[in-house]
């Protein structure tokens, strides 16, 4: 919950996404900072391995703390409505799709076929 609690919230899931499958990278850590392939990008997110209600076994998810405009996006309702993305309080609990109060997103993330490559931790501030 700490790790969680101290995450930046975050207008913009460009650099997330585009880093989301690092959270399979060989030096990816549980509640770690997520990796990037760009390592100025510092996306403001974290990954968690496993124990995260409405991840699938075997998924990661990439946590998130959106902003309130980030969350009113159209691309991002129509994810969220997909199911790749769940939506939880500040206990990490999952909430309904139609939540008005909303603490975290987690990106859920598919073992992808191949481990990712040129995927660089950030140094932790």
């Amino acid at each position: 919950m700490a790790t969680a609690q101290r995450l930046p919230p975050s207008g913009a899931l460009e650099a997330i996404d585009a880093a989301a499958e690092c959270a399979f990278a060989p030096h990816a850590r549980h509640l770690g900072p997520l990796p990037a392939r760009l390592v100025w990008s510092r996306p403001a997110a974290v990954v968690i391995f496993a124990g995260l209600d409405g991840v699938p076994e075997g998924d990661r998810a990439v946590l998130v703390r959106p902003t309130r405009e980030l969350l009113a996006r159209h691309t991002v309702r129509e994810r969220i409505k997909a199911g790749r993305v769940s939506l939880h309080d500040h206990s990490l609990n999952t909430l309904p799709d139609t939540a008005q109060e909303i603490a975290f997103m987690a990106l859920h993330v598919a073992r992808p076929e191949t481990p990712p490559e040129g995927c660089v931790t950030p140094a932790l501030n």
